[in-house]
């Protein structure tokens, strides 16, 4: 496996933002049992913008179940990044397993350090989260008033969205995530503005931070992300 940057892990996050619809088991294997060849292949499938433009802003993902080529779900999304990020090569294996697996599992490689959602304090670029009843996904960064902006494939599809405060308040995140999705993917935004997300994904998501500076580390942070606000990250992220 190649070593990356987190800078790099979120620009390849990017990728399929705001042109790749949500799929049940898109980015699966027919068996459900990992991953897809889409999902172990370098660069986006044209097919999921193909299958993207044909939907309206009355898209249901549950009339388009296991249509696995079409889509991500948010698994096989974090699964194509992660792919994507350490490898030069399509056909090697895949990284697509259970969403409340993938923290644990990753810290498990030893990529990163594991904390339960009830030890989670804080939140930084390139963190993975795992929800224990089944949903991940990649932080960005952190707002000043604690919400956070992330990326992740949820109904409709694979975006930018930002949280609330804890309180369940209007937030920073919440802007950040809506001004950049109108601003730099307009088509989808003019289907599916909703952005925001609620508390729930700063108090009950299992997280797995990658380790930086170590000779194993599989990613570095040369660009200071880490140490970085959302607002600062975005700003840079679209910039270059």
């Amino acid at each position: 496996l190649e070593k990356s940057t987190i800078k790099k892990f979120l620009q390849t996050a990017l990728q399929p933002v705001g042109s790749t619809m949500y799929v049940w088991g898109g980015g699966w294997n027919a068996a459900d049992n990992g991953a897809d060849i889409t999902a172990r292949t370098i660069g986006v499938s044209p097919q999921w913008k193909k299958f993207f433009q044909q939907q309206s802003s009355g898209y249901n993902f549950r009339n388009y179940r296991y249509q696995i080529k079409n889509g991500l779900d948010c698994s096989g999304y974090v699964g194509w990044v992660i792919y994507n990020t350490f490898n030069k090569t399509s056909g090697n294996s895949g990284y697509v397993m259970g969403a409340q697996h993938m923290a644990s599992t990753f810290a498990g490689y030893g990529w990163g350090s594991y904390k339960p959602a009830s030890s989670v304090t804080d939140f930084k670029a390139g963190d993975i989260m795992s929800l224990p009843s089944g949903h991940v996904y990649i932080v960005v960064g952190q707002c000043s008033d604690g919400s956070v902006v992330l990326l992740h494939s949820s109904p409709c599809g694979v975006m930018i969205s930002g949280t609330t405060t804890r309180s369940g308040a209007n937030s920073e995140a919440m802007s950040l995530a809506s001004h950049y999705m109108k601003t730099y993917y307009p088509q989808w935004y003019a289907k599916f503005p909703a952005c925001s997300r609620g508390a729930s994904y700063l108090t009950s998501y299992n997280q797995m931070r990658w380790h930086i500076g170590t000779k194993k580390s599989m990613l570095s942070d040369p660009d200071g992300y880490r140490n970085k606000t959302a607002r600062q990250i975005l700003k840079n992220l679209f910039r270059s």
